[in-house]
């Protein structure tokens, strides 16, 4: 494996909308996708080829009918044996999705699940079937341009997606995978800077709210995310500013001060060094892209 996987984030993907990230496609990986990692959670479905992947150091085969589900962070890498490209859908989406109040307490148990569950499954006859009708429906709802009910729609899609498939490996008949040692600790506190980045905290803060050391907290952060607690921060809250910067008319200031930034000038150089833009520029990219779309379809 790849000794320093690639870390991406839906941010890195501006094609992808920041007031309603996810994107569906059909893709072709024709012999080897280097090893990565994103903060993002992504599912994907082989239609055709085979080869293998290796999750966090676990490898299982891919074939058509192989549905996997990856966390955020999880170092993913996939190697195709075939002699033909392996062809499968692909989704990625904000964890943000499964935020909603109505959906929150039900997919505690899909990214937090204290037993080890495995991240693919292998599908045939009508399971297959039912899997594959669905994510076409999604593919073919997120290429449309269809303003009204689309968000829901797609919402509601992913939804059944992820709920079929976490009902199928609980319901036996998949092996158990090895437990990946520390990520299970690290997840409660990942969701936890995802829920209050927008407040002043800190590493030993939350060290002693979940009962670590501070350099423990540290490790295991740098070990499982592939940064430290500052940079990780950071990345959370200029992701959550980029969105705010493409949907809302939000001053840079009142920006800063939502996603959780003491000044504007700390959030403008930050910006700008995890963007290579400044955050006016980012945004009148952002507006740029939305009208040449919109002009595309005409």
């Amino acid at each position: 494996m790849t000794l320093f996987p690639i870390n991406k984030q839906l941010t890195d993907y501006p094609h992808i909308p920041q007031s309603f990230p996810l994107d569906m496609t059909i893709n072709q990986i024709y012999r080897h996708f280097p090893a990565h990692r994103h903060d993002f959670l992504e599912f994907s479905l082989v239609i055709e080829g085979s080869g293998y992947e290796v999750i966090n150091g676990i490898k299982h085969p891919m074939q058509p009918g192989t549905f996997t589900f990856l966390l955020p962070y999880q170092i993913h890498e996939i190697f195709v044996t075939s002699p033909q490209p392996l062809r499968l859908y692909n989704c990625m989406f904000g964890i943000d999705l499964l935020q909603a109040p109505m959906v929150r307490m039900d997919f505690r148990e899909l990214l937090f699940s204290k037993e080890p569950l495995p991240s693919f499954m292998h599908l045939d006859g009508g399971e297959l079937e039912q899997m594959a009708g669905m994510l076409m429906q999604l593919h073919q709802e997120a290429r449309s341009r269809s303003g009204l009910w689309r968000n829901s729609l797609m919402l509601a899609k992913l939804t059944e997606i992820l709920v079929r498939f976490d009902r199928l490996r609980r319901s036996g008949g998949v092996a158990k995978p090895k437990e990946e040692s520390g990520m299970s600790s690290v997840w409660p506190i990942i969701q936890y800077i995802h829920h209050h980045y927008r407040e002043p905290i800190s590493l030993s803060g939350i060290a002693v709210l979940f009962r670590m050391s501070s350099s423990h907290l540290s490790e295991e952060i740098k070990k499982h995310i592939g940064m430290n607690f500052v940079h990780f921060l950071h990345r959370v809250r200029i992701s959550h500013a980029c969105g705010l910067l493409a949907s809302t008319s939000m001053s840079a200031c009142d920006i800063a001060e939502e996603v959780g930034f003491g000044s504007l000038k700390s959030f403008s150089r930050i910006f700008r060094a995890m963007k290579g833009v400044t955050p006016a520029e980012y945004r009148k990219r952002c507006h740029s892209e939305e009208t040449m779309g919109r002009e595309s379809v005409r």
